[in-house]
């Protein structure tokens, strides 16, 4: 049985809502978005996947996304670390295993550093380390990640089904599918000016790599083979500068999650959790 229960965790003054779906006895997971995504982004049908394997999944909203608290900018990594702190705090756990997709990953790496006690085990999915050697956007991707995004519901809808072409798994992708989880996020709170807010604290947080070679938490690296806006040098690269990292590449899949897989991912995840105890 799931028990599904929501809060609010706070880091000063900025506000984080959370939600749990609670598996009596499962292993804390604690889920963290990417750039400028709600936390509904990871979908009802992925925690399902997760709780199925037996994990106690919380997902939040990161600040300046979803319905968590506005802000002017200015902060970076470490801060955003620190939010994901606040909220296994909140929800009670000592310790949890984190997993964090593209930003998300970043973040969760950036978990590794500074709060290394906390974490069972880190899994970073479709991110990089940092350094713009390694899983570089294609141009066409990068353009599109820099277009602003508008702010009208229909307009928004319209961008991202238009950007999300560009970097999503080939095979899987389609407008109707793009368009109805474009709408569930957006009908749920999306906050499209401050997404640059977001994408400055990384591209001016300091590069992870040497501090990354310190990590000893067990580490599940999993990157699809047809990303364009991090190509899978990005997680080749943090699974070769992490100890106790373990790479795993997703054939066909691009920067985003369809249902495919995951199933594929639950199951990555779940191995990684019954390995470390």
């Amino acid at each position: 049985m799931i028990e599904i229960s929501e809060g609010t965790a706070c880091n000063g003054d900025i506000e984080l809502p959370w939600i749990r779906h609670a598996v009596e006895g499962g292993q804390p997971l604690l889920l963290v978005s990417g750039l400028g995504s709600p936390r509904v982004s990871y979908e009802d049908g992925f925690v399902a996947e997760l709780n199925d394997r037996g994990f106690d999944v919380v997902r939040f909203d990161n600040r300046d996304a979803g319905r968590a608290s506005s802000t002017n900018g200015g902060y970076f990594l470490a801060d955003q670390a620190n939010d994901a702190i606040a909220v296994i705090d909140a929800v009670g756990w000592s310790t949890a295993h984190v997993f964090g997709m593209s930003m998300g990953g970043m973040i969760v790496q950036q978990l590794g550093i500074d709060h290394s006690d906390r974490l069972r085990s880190i899994t970073s999915l479709m991110s990089n380390t940092g350094n713009p050697k390694f899983g570089s956007a294609t141009k066409e991707a990068q353009e599109a990640l820099l277009t602003p995004s508008p702010t009208e519901r229909e307009a928004w809808l319209d961008h991202r089904v238009a950007t999300e072409q560009i970097w999503a798994s080939p095979a899987q992708w389609t407008e109707e599918a793009s368009r109805a989880k474009g709408a569930m996020m957006f009908d749920y709170g999306v906050q499209p000016r401050n997404t640059v807010h977001q994408y400055n604290a990384f591209v001016k947080s300091p590069r992870r790599e040497d501090a990354l070679s310190e990590v000893k938490v067990p580490t599940l690296v999993m990157h699809g083979t047809a990303d364009t806006l991090i190509t899978q040098a990005g997680g080749e690269r943090t699974a070769e500068i992490m100890p106790n990292a373990t790479f795993v590449s997703l054939d066909g899949m691009g920067h985003d999650l369809p249902p495919f897989y995951w199933p594929i991912i639950a199951g990555h995840v779940a191995a990684m959790a019954t390995s470390v105890g």
